[in-house]
Order: C-alpha cells, then sequence, then structure tokens
C-alpha cells in the first residue's frame, strides 16, 4: 500500500463510487472553504494503482502552527483494520511534516443503530472503532462539537405509500391540513437567496441561534449549484388555492344537504344520523366563514401569494438533507415545514434517493429540553435516529494543542 497525494479529479472519481458519501467531503465544499481561508489537501491510499481510502484534509494557521479537519472524513472502509490503520498512521504523519498541532476527524460513519425513539437496536454495533481510535492517540470530543452527532433520518421504500404507513397519524392529518389552507411550495433560483436569508435572520432572533448570513448562502448556492445539489424549497400560501378549496368544501357541504333532503322524501333517512351530520355541517360552514375572513385579511396586508418560510436542501450521493431552514414568526402558526418535507421526501423516491436526512437533533432524550419538540416533529413523519462515531482530535503536538485549549478557557 501506498499514502500518497491525489489529484481532485482521483477523489471525486472515488468518493462517488464510496458507499456512504457526504457532501461535506466533497471538492466543492473544499474549494468554498478555501474561500474561507483553508487549504485543502487531497490525500489518499493505493495499492496497485487503485485508491482504497481517500480523505480532504483542510489546513488552517492558529498562532504558530496549523489545525487540521478531515470534514465527515475519512472515506475509508472501516472494517479493513490493515487499511483504515495504515490511512490514519500516514494521516497523522503528514499532519507532523506539515507544522500540523491537531487533527480533526468526525467520520460520517453510524456509530450504533438506533430506533426512532432513539433506543438501542441490535442491527450493528460499531463502537469498538473508539477503542480503535483511542488507541492511536484520539480523543472524543463529547461537547460543543462542530457537526452534529446525532441525525435523524427516513430510509426511503419504493413508494410513498409506504413510508406514510410509518408516520403518526398527526403528521399524515398537518399534511392535508395545509393542502387544505393552500400550501404549496416552490423552488427557488438564485435572485431568492436574499429572501432565504431574510427568513434565516427571522428565525435566529426568535430562536436564539447565530445566523450565517446571506454571504454564507450565497457562497453555498455558488459551489454546490455545478452538478445541482443544492436546492432552496420555499412554502408559500397561494390565497387563490384557499379560496377555490373553501369554495369547493362549501359545494361538498351543499350536495350533501341535497343529497340528505331526497332520501328525507323518500323515508331512507335516519333522522338521528341526519340530525347529527347538519350540526357538523354548521360548524364547518362557521370555521369555513373564519377562515375565508382570515385570508381575506392577510390578502389586503400581504397580497395574494405570501410567503412563509424556506429551507435549504443538499442533494449528494444518496441523500436528500435539509441543511437550514426557518419559517417568519408572523406565519409560523401555519406550519409550513410539514408541507416542505412531505413534498421533498416525495421528490426523493421519485429521484430514486435511499435516504432522507432532517439532518440534527440536538435533543431525543430530555422531554424538558427546548429542542425536544424539534426531534418529536421529525419523528413524526417515520424514520430514525442515526448516531455518528463522534467527532475525535489527536493532539499532534501536545504543547501547542494543550496551550490553545488553556487560552480557550481562559476567552
Amino acid at each position: 500500500m501506498e499514502f500518497t497525494t491525489i489529484t481532485k479529479e482521483e477523489f471525486q472519481n472515488f468518493e462517488k463510487e464510496y458507499h456512504n458519501n457526504c457532501y461535506l467531503q466533497s471538492v466543492q465544499i473544499a474549494d468554498l472553504r478555501e474561500k474561507n481561508g483553508w487549504k485543502a489537501h487531497f490525500l489518499g491510499v493505493k495499492k496497485n494503482k487503485k485508491i482504497l481510502a481517500a480523505t480532504i484534509l483542510l489546513s488552517r494557521k492558529r498562532r504558530f502552527k496549523y489545525e487540521f479537519y478531515a470534514m465527515r472524513g475519512p472515506l475509508v472502509d472501516f472494517n479493513n483494520q490493515e487499511v483504515f490503520l495504515f490511512f490514519l498512521n500516514r494521516i497523522k504523519q503528514y499532519v507532523k511534516e506539515n507544522q500540523g498541532y491537531l487533527l480533526r476527524i468526525d467520520p460520517y460513519f453510524e456509530n450504533v443503530s438506533r430506533d426512532r425513539d432513539g433506543n438501542q437496536t441490535e442491527d450493528f454495533d460499531h463502537s469498538c472503532l473508539k477503542d480503535t481510535l483511542k488507541s492511536l492517540g484520539f480523543q472524543e470530543i463529547t461537547e460543543n462539537t462542530t457537526q452534529a452527532k446525532f441525525m435523524y433520518i427516513i430510509d426511503l421504500k419504493d413508494s410513498l405509500e409506504e413510508v406514510m404507513k410509518d408516520m403518526d397519524s398527526k403528521t399524515r392529518q398537518m399534511i392535508r391540513k395545509n393542502e387544505k389552507s393552500g400550501i404549496i411550495i416552490r423552488e427557488g433560483t438564485e435572485k431568492d437567496i436574499e429572501k432565504f436569508a431574510d427568513i434565516m435572520e427571522d428565525t435566529s432572533h426568535r430562536r436564539h441561534f447565530n445566523d450565517r448570513g446571506i454571504e454564507f448562502y450565497q457562497d453555498m448556492y455558488h459551489f454546490l449549484s455545478e452538478g445541482n445539489h443544492i436546492s432552496f424549497i420555499f412554502a408559500e400560501l397561494d390565497l387563490d388555492l384557499s379560496y377555490q378549496n373553501i369554495k369547493e368544501e362549501r359545494l361538498a357541504i351543499e350536495k350533501a344537504k341535497i343529497d340528505r333532503e331526497r332520501k328525507r322524501q323518500k323515508g331512507l333517512c335516519n333522522e338521528e344520523k341526519a340530525k347529527r351530520k347538519e350540526e357538523e355541517e354548521k360548524e364547518a360552514l362557521l370555521r369555513l366563514d373564519k377562515k375565508e375572513k382570515e385570508f381575506q385579511e392577510l390578502e389586503e396586508k400581504y397580497g395574494r401569494k405570501i410567503t412563509l418560510g424556506a429551507i435549504l436542501y443538499v442533494l449528494y450521493g444518496d441523500e436528500v438533507a435539509s441543511v437550514f431552514g426557518g419559517c417568519y414568526e408572523t406565519f409560523k402558526e401555519y406550519q409550513p415545514f410539514y408541507t416542505i418535507h412531505y413534498e421533498m421526501i416525495k421528490y426523493a423516491i421519485q429521484h430514486h434517493y435511499k435516504r432522507y436526512n432532517f439532518y440534527a437533533i440536538q435533543n431525543h432524550t430530555d422531554k424538558e429540553n427546548e429542542q425536544y419538540g424539534i426531534y418529536q416533529f421529525k419523528r413524526g413523519f417515520g424514520g430514525h435516529v442515526m448516531e455518528l462515531l463522534g467527532e475525535f482530535v489527536l493532539p499532534v503536538d501536545k504543547k501547542i494543542y494543550y496551550l490553545t485549549q488553556f487560552v480557550k478557557k481562559i476567552k
């Protein structure tokens, strides 16, 4: 086996065939990171000219020496101990030879199998790899990790009907409710990035997180649009459709009344059931009147098509990933994410993706935590919790590493 630098093209060819690739280990993201001050190193292991493992290693100077980071890497067969150990040891040596004091990795590789409640199942357990990494000198980072350790995903079936069977009844009801309300989606263009950034800024104020800002989203679009790996999906309230749905619902109630009267005249009407149905129809008509008035007030303020929220998707490898998203405070009661996720799950199935990734879940065990509701929302779509191996750092120059950690604590 030979450890060597490889070209971008060689990396791309290997990465396309890798069984579990992630967009963060891509040439496009490497180019984006280089724009922001990092340097990308393309490294691999070859045997008889065939690449067995590869990674993009990013480096950036921190005071005296360099930090190195294989973001969602390396790409290697973790079950092949010989190649895995050879690659990690040679990367460590490469970092040392290139004035590095720290090597950070967070492989896109599952630790243990979990169900939708986050409970461990017996499907697989790769946690022994942590011991291997620790034997090489790596330390696991358990708090404030660079990338999410826990995600929520759906392993996609062949049909939408199969996926919908796994959804909670509330989720299915909300999807249908939104459809009746006239909530639709549309794919944004480069011109819509400013609108997306505005939504994210509004959401960050409400949810108290640091927003990335418009330049970041523009850069994401610039680098990932090559190959059609990025999509901005907007949820809109289409009031023309809303009014049409109300009209059709009223017509259906009117038709039911006419049919009932015909049955009465023929003596075929169950009066107890009929009276109960009439009360339900009265309530439905009052609800429709209230809804129509609400829509008319919205129209006066915002027009006939209203943007509610949006999600930035990355479509890469075998998965469709919901990476960033938000909705306007004013319209959060419409819960547009039910519609966006449903439509994009449908898209992923139609285009033969293997996985739909809701992305990070911050907390799935503590019901008192404010983030628990986000997990519960994602859980309603079916799927399961995905726990990745985790983030690990290797202090290559221990003096500089611990000095840096000490300075961080003081700050």
